[in-house]
């Protein structure tokens, strides 16, 4: 069975498309479906739908309120249900519901979507070779942020958890909702460092710096902050006796907060 990623390299050389920055908006008009862009609600990301009477399916999403990237990847992730043969025909059978993308969702199946939608839009090799041509040390979520916004057209956290799969360096990758971690991915030198367990629901650690921004958040304020911490402080066990480097962004008006972790001495 295919992976994901191997369903999206197949599409992008199937179409000559392979090459970035990826337009999913190009590849949806090459398969004849319809996009209709509205104003859905808050709580609406995208939807697809086929509609038997013209025999076409459709990819509703919202504009409004939304970065170019965070809506790039909605209707990548709403071509994964459409090319992932499974997703397909429950599309087919009217099994609709309304997508949750940007790794927002623990349904397995948006997940899947999620993963055909990264592999769309920055296929690991073209950016693995971004990443070496520019960068010859340790990205910032500085740079990442950049990289998302003038290399691919993806949203920040599709971006840096695609850098983290790409073991390219040792990181660490965590998401917050509310003081408390929703999910959180470690490339594999870093799990390597054991540096590879934080608890899902669990809140972040005191002494970190997302706690602070947190903290921040709550007094009504909030930016991006960084600093040197002891590795201990998201680790209890680490195989590295250094320090690392946390950044801790929020994310626009999601709620959400976005942190990232190096070693500040790679070794």
């Amino acid at each position: 069975m295919n992976s994901p990623g191997d369903r999206a390299k197949d599409v992008l050389v199937a179409l000559d498309m392979w090459r970035i920055p990826v337009d999913p908006f190009a590849i949806a008009k090459e398969e004849g479906l319809e996009l209709a862009p509205g104003d859905y609600g808050e709580n609406f990301d995208a939807r697809i739908e086929f509609i038997p009477s013209v025999k076409k399916f459709v990819i509703y999403y919202r504009e409004s309120g939304r970065t170019l990237g965070r809506i790039r990847f909605s209707i990548a992730h709403e071509l994964g249900h459409y090319y992932i043969p499974e997703h397909r025909e429950c599309i087919l059978q009217g099994k609709l519901h309304n997508s949750q993308s940007d790794f927002r969702s623990r349904d397995p199946r948006e997940q899947e979507a999620d993963d055909f939608a990264a592999s769309l839009l920055m296929p690991k090799e073209l950016f693995v070779q971004e990443v070496h041509r520019h960068y010859n040390r340790v990205c910032t979520l500085r740079e990442l942020c950049s990289m998302a916004d003038r290399k691919f057209e993806t949203s920040i956290t599709s971006t840096a958890r695609r850098y983290c799969q790409c073991d390219i360096e040792a990181c660490a990758l965590i998401m917050s909702m509310g003081g408390n971690v929703w999910w959180a991915m470690y490339s594999e030198d870093m799990a390597y460092r054991n540096m590879k367990y934080v608890k899902f629901g669990a809140p972040v650690p005191a002494g970190s710096k997302t706690d602070k921004l947190w903290g921040m958040i709550s007094d009504g304020c909030g930016e991006t902050i960084e600093g040197s911490i002891e590795t201990t402080v998201w680790f209890p066990y680490p195989k590295y006796h250094g320090r690392l480097w946390e950044e801790a962004m929020p994310l626009g008006n999601t709620s959400l907060v976005l942190t990232y972790l190096t070693l500040e001495d790679p070794e």
